[in-house]
């Protein structure tokens, strides 16, 4: 019995130094391998990470979602391809495609990947053992922030025969004047929640699927069946006649009235129906009238309004400009008046119009233009000729602009047209194998320079975008701001309570833009930016042309490194001025690398060129208002 237990022991023991030694063994490998790396058997998708630390593992999942940025999400139907661009292209420094307004509609979020990657729970030997003893990988997810509305507004755009109206039961008449109940189509519209659904799929595990397009279908809201019981009643309608509208208007202080003839061809098919006490009812299709009123009615009413214009020298208004009171048309209210009056058998309805009050004063102490309560500056040297020109008519269109309270300001609505009409004049570009002439360039000196005084009045910003790569003119990195009509475009809200005057100033080569009002309080500050993943640019890219003489090279672009950068703004708020007294909005930009392009002229004996491009190679670091590595054109 002894010797039995003895065995026994001698069994326990050796089982116990057997755990123990693979135990040790199990540990010293991890601390070893896998200490402050991952775990064996994760993955994201295909993409193995085992045993990486957290910089190899950012490296990795950069260069797989670079790869996807440089691809772009390819969207299929039937045999119709097309590809979404992620990656920002330019024709300049200060011309931008416009497509920019997608680039940022998908967005790789790295620190939020690492993170879920790197959390262990607080134990990270025994999430490295529970690894180890599963049979299956570990898969994980990146993590992407997506912008619905925009990746919809570029498929309807791109896929435009997919979208459907449908079209609503309605009445007409025929030409002997008989009343005709015609049927509903049913429309077709994209089906977004699917296709967000499968990008979501692919990009989480770092795969650039092409993602097929699903349609489903959009009913109308009103059916044939629906009108049918109304035919008596949209008889008595008609038989009214035609229904005038009118306007009264004050010319030289005697009313006269404008009127429109609205026919019954018209009126009938704005029938439509509701549900009132479970019984179907006539009713009228607003959104009809509304279009009717905007295509042949609104343009002879509406009349736009001048803002008050003036310019301040030394404290003082040099000079003043009136503004001019507008009218618009209210559709709405107007829709409601004119349903009325068909339903109520009236042959005439009054149209609602609004006066724009310009705010025409007599003096400028009712705009209470106390001191500046921002300036923002930019250094523009280098510049040519057209480009210097066009800083100067820029800077003009928007000088002594007046900003309501509450207003939101639009950079585009204010440079008026971008052309020669307007006083610009024309940068070369190259596009395809030709440089050609485009207007625009040096408007985005005047974009960053009202980005940057609208962040030193502690304005809310409701639109910028950065430029599609680093030029000397907009240093630091990460404070510039690109325009192009229509998009993209600066914006910003006047939240001051008091109007705000903008002064523009060009000394040698800086242009500032003072921002004049009444301080309220506000304090505004930006973090200094810092500047992180340089990437250098591919060899110059040789493009031969018939449009040079032989051998002649034209280069328009030079090569500048690619970087990401980011700057905090905050705004601290006077006391009870506001629910929220601070503010920190983070701004990011990312600047891809731009290598040189150039044409040269063909020799009619020049075997063709072949341009070559190698992989880029990153670098990490960080920086402090680091300098462009090259001066642009």
């Amino acid at each position: 019995m002894a010797k039995k237990q003895k065995i026994a022991l001698m069994v326990v023991l050796s089982t116990l130094f057997l755990l123990l030694a693979v135990f040790l063994v199990v540990f010293f490998n991890w601390k070893n391998n896998y200490q402050d790396k991952l775990p064996p058997k994760t993955k994201i998708g295909e993409i193995n990470l085992a045993g990486k630390d957290r910089a190899e593992t950012e490296k990795i999942l950069s260069l797989a979602n670079e790869k996807i940025k440089t691809q772009g999400i390819s969207f299929k139907y039937g045999e119709k391809i097309v590809v979404m661009p992620l990656e920002i292209s330019a024709l300049s420094a200060d011309i931008p495609e416009s497509g920019l307004e997608y680039a940022d509609s998908i967005m790789y979020e790295h620190t939020d990947t690492l993170s879920a990657l790197f959390n262990n729970n607080g134990n990270p030997f025994l999430s490295y053992l529970i690894t180890l003893l599963s049979k299956k990988f570990a898969n994980h997810q990146a993590i992407f922030s997506y912008t619905p509305t925009s990746i919809e507004k570029w498929l309807i755009e791109s896929f435009p025969e997919l979208i459907v109206k449908p079209e609503p039961a309605y009445f007409s008449l025929t030409t002997s004047g008989e009343l005709v109940n015609n049927k509903e189509k049913i429309g077709k519209e994209i089906n977004l929640d699917e296709i967000l659904a499968d990008l979501n799929n692919s990009l989480s595990n770092l795969e650039n699927q092409t993602i097929i397009i699903k349609t489903r279908s959009k009913y109308p809201e009103v059916k044939q069946s629906d009108l049918e019981p109304l035919k008596e009643a949209a008889q008595k309608i008609i038989s009214n006649g035609d229904e005038n509208v009118y306007f009264t208007e004050l010319i030289n202080n005697k009313e006269e009235q404008l009127d429109w003839k609205i026919k019954n061809q018209e009126i009938i098919t704005w029938i439509s129906t509701n549900k009132e006490d479970g019984q179907r009812k006539i009713s009228f299709d607003r959104e009809k009238i509304k279009e009717y009123l905007t295509k042949n009615i609104a343009v002879d009413i509406n009349q736009p309004a001048t803002l008050p214009r003036f310019e301040m020298k030394n404290g003082k208004v040099s000079s003043w400009q009136t503004g001019v009171s507008g009218r618009e048309l209210d559709l709405e209210a107007s829709s409601l008046v004119i349903a009325n009056a068909l339903l109520n058998s009236e042959k005439e309805a009054k149209l609602i119009v609004n006066e724009i009050n310009a705010d025409s004063l007599s003096s400028e102490a009712s705009f209470k233009i106390e001191e500046i309560i921002g300036t923002g500056h930019s250094n523009f040297s280098g510049s040519p000729a057209n480009r210097r020109h066009n800083i100067a008519v820029g800077a003009a269109a928007v000088h002594g602009r007046l900003i309501k309270p509450g207003e939101e300001f639009s950079l585009i609505q204010n440079l008026g047209e971008i052309d020669a009409a307007s006083g610009y004049l024309p940068e070369l570009v190259i596009k395809g194998e030709k440089t050609i002439p485009e207007y625009g360039g040096g408007l985005c000196q005047i974009a960053t320079t009202l980005f940057r005084s609208a962040l030193g009045s502690g304005l809310p910003i409701t639109a910028r975008r950065n430029h599609s790569y680093r030029v000397a003119y907009y240093e630091p990195a990460g404070t510039d701001a690109a325009v192009y009509d229509p998009w993209p475009d600066v914006k910003f809200i006047n939240d001051t309570g008091n109007y705000i005057l903008i002064q523009s100033k060009i000394t040698g080569n800086d242009i500032y833009f003072d921002f004049w009002g009444v301080k309220d309080g506000r304090l505004a500050s930006t973090t200094v930016p810092v500047v992180y993943n340089i990437v250098k640019p591919a060899p110059s890219k040789l493009i031969e042309t018939t449009t040079l003489k032989p051998g002649e090279k034209k280069c328009t672009e030079r090569a500048h490194n690619g970087a990401d950068a980011y700057f905090d703004y905050t705004v601290i708020y006077p006391e009870g001025s506001t629910t929220t007294p601070e503010q920190i909005v983070r701004f990011k930009s990312h600047y891809v690398p731009w290598q040189e392009v150039c044409l040269i002229g063909k020799s009619s004996t020049s075997t063709p060129l072949i341009s070559t491009t190698t992989p880029l190679t990153n670098s990490t670091s960080t920086v402090l208002e680091t300098k462009a590595s090259s001066t642009p054109n």
